[in-house]
């Protein structure tokens, strides 16, 4: 298993769990790196970017405001 299998597995148990902020936050973060290891185009990328996608949907369908910067 790769490192971008374990991420994206992270983020895909963050979502099953229903830490949505979480999974919106992890899915980004892997987006964002493997377009800054492998290019704007790498198809991984956008599997990435369709969960945050995917889990905001999931947080307007619970009627509550997702913010995909996680608290500091």
């Amino acid at each position: 298993m790769t490192t971008i299998d374990y991420r994206m597995d992270e983020a895909q148990q963050a979502e099953t769990d229903g830490r949505l902020r979480d999974a919106a936050h992890l899915y980004q973060q892997l987006g964002k790196d493997i377009q800054a290891q492998y290019g704007r185009f790498d198809p991984r990328a956008l599997t990435a970017f369709e969960g945050v996608a995917r889990v905001i949907g999931k947080a307007r369908e619970d009627n509550w405001p997702l913010s995909v910067t996680p608290p500091q």
